[in-house]
Formats: structure tokens, sequence, C-alpha cells
């Protein structure tokens, strides 16, 4: 067998294999990240006010993290990470209506203060450090 068969039977071989492995459709949690103020915080409820790039943000805190919420003060620059969520998939209805679901306001995942009195300066969705 010549060497140029080889390397032809080779390449055939491989995208045969490659073309036949398993496609994984994207994750269906987008993350992403934000660098702002603390504008407002609404600590009862869970959520804390940021602005971005389009305007300003709500943002969603669960257990853990909401009972840390009562650390953080206005004007905290915080570091985050989010989860962006939609409500569900439109219906019918919300289709012919031009009227689809409103997103979910994103889900903290952790965050990391640059200029804060807070004892909790990071935090990875679970547990707090300095």
């Amino acid at each position: 067998m010549s060497p140029t068969k080889c390397v032809v039977g080779l390449v055939c071989l491989i995208i045969a294999f490659h073309t036949s492995s398993p496609v994984f459709a994207e994750a269906s949690t987008t993350l992403k990240s934000y660098y702002s103020p603390i504008l407002k915080l609404e600590v009862d409820n869970g959520y804390f006010l940021i602005s971005t790039d389009s305007g300003i943000q709500w943002i969603q805190v669960k257990e853990p993290g909401k009972s840390l919420l009562q650390t953080l003060s206005v004007g905290d620059m915080i570091d985050i990470v989010v989860e962006l969520r939609q409500a569900s998939e439109p219906d019918e209805f919300e289709i012919l209506s031009h009227n689809p679901p409103p997103d979910l306001p994103p889900l903290l995942k952790s965050w990391k203060l640059a200029r804060s009195s807070s004892p909790c300066k990071i935090f990875d969705g679970q547990t707090c450090s300095q």
C-alpha cells in the first residue's frame, strides 16, 4: 500500500468519525457578567438594581445569597455573573397578538465586591469569603 493511499484512507477515517460524533446543543442557560455600582437594594424581595450598557437591570438573588444582601450597600461596586432567563416559550395566542412573555430578571450566580464595607467580598453562589 502506498503512503498516499494510507494518508487518504486516514483522512477519510477521521472525517467519518468526526461527522458521526454526537452534536450537543448549546446549553439552555446563558451566563453574562456585569460590573456596576448597586443603585438600589430590595433585600426583603431578593433583588438589587444595577446599571448596564443597555440601561438599568434588576438582579434576582435566591438563597443563600438572598440573606447576604443585607451586608451590601447602595453604591458598592459589584462584579457579578448572572444567568439570563426567559419566562417561557410564547404560546399561540402570544405569537398572534405579538405580545411575547416578559423575560425573567437575571439570576445571580456569583459576585465580587470591588469597593464595599461588606464582610462578604466574594460570593460563589453558596459561600462567602473575603
